[in-house]
């Protein structure tokens, strides 16, 4: 069985907006990865350096 028919079965069309699925699917993904590499870059905490002085 494909993926499209068993998305087909299950919603009736393969396209939104008159794009393919896979299109939104690899959208999904890329816009998860974003928001995880987001979260875990403003989740660190700055380096402390005992050397620097502040100007």
């Amino acid at each position: 069985m494909t993926w499209s028919k068993l998305w087909m079965d299950l919603f009736g069309t393969t396209s939104f907006c008159g794009i393919d699925m896979g299109f939104w699917a690899a959208m999904s993904a890329v816009l998860l990865l974003v928001i995880l590499m987001n979260v875990v870059f403003w989740g660190m905490r700055p380096k402390k350096n005992s050397g620097e002085t502040l100007l």
